[in-house]
């Protein structure tokens, strides 16, 4: 942000002073320190029309650049002063809390056992539109990966893993 101010050297009925009258002396010594010292300071501005309606506000933090005097005849003793702000930005480390949740397996109930004199006994399943055999072997065996058994125990009316058919009837090992 760049714009020019009026430094008074005299006391000015125009102007409303928030304690007493400060010379433009006083004034330069203070912009010479903000530019000296590098620190950010609050600028703050409100425009407001007579009838106090305001036009903005701005109200930032910012660092002075850099400041021109001029100070020319016509002006009496008054000095006008250009004047650079640059927006400061406060940086910092950022931390976060992070919660890593331990993974825990679901318990599978394990089907009852079946008595050693009598033989497994198999199950069929109907293929239906939509299905493929992943989602087969992810609901019989609870995981996906598992349809290679069930391919190797259809061979015979598989052709390719990925090309079964509404309708056909497999072996489920």
């Amino acid at each position: 942000m760049s714009f020019d101010i009026e430094l008074p050297s005299y006391k000015r009925p125009y102007a409303v002073y928030k304690n007493e009258f400060q010379s433009a002396k006083y004034f330069l010594e203070e912009i010479e320190k903000l530019k000296t010292q590098q620190k950010a300071f609050q600028f703050i501005v409100s425009r407001k029309t007579p009838n106090n309606k305001v036009l903005f506000d701005t109200n930032i933090k910012v660092t002075l650049e850099e400041y021109t005097i001029k100070e020319e005849a016509k002006e009496g003793f008054d000095i006008k002063v250009s004047i650079k702000l640059k927006q400061y930005r406060d940086y910092s480390t950022k931390t976060m809390q992070i919660t890593i949740k331990q993974y825990k397996p679901i318990a599978v109930e394990a089907p009852p056992a079946r008595p050693a004199n009598t033989a497994p006994s198999t199950r069929t399943y109907t293929v239906v539109k939509g299905d493929c055999l992943w989602n087969i072997a992810k609901k019989y065996y609870g995981n996906g990966n598992q349809y290679m058994k069930i391919y190797n125990a259809n061979r015979d009316k598989i052709k390719k893993p990925s090309l079964i058919y509404p309708g056909q009837v497999f072996v489920i090992p």
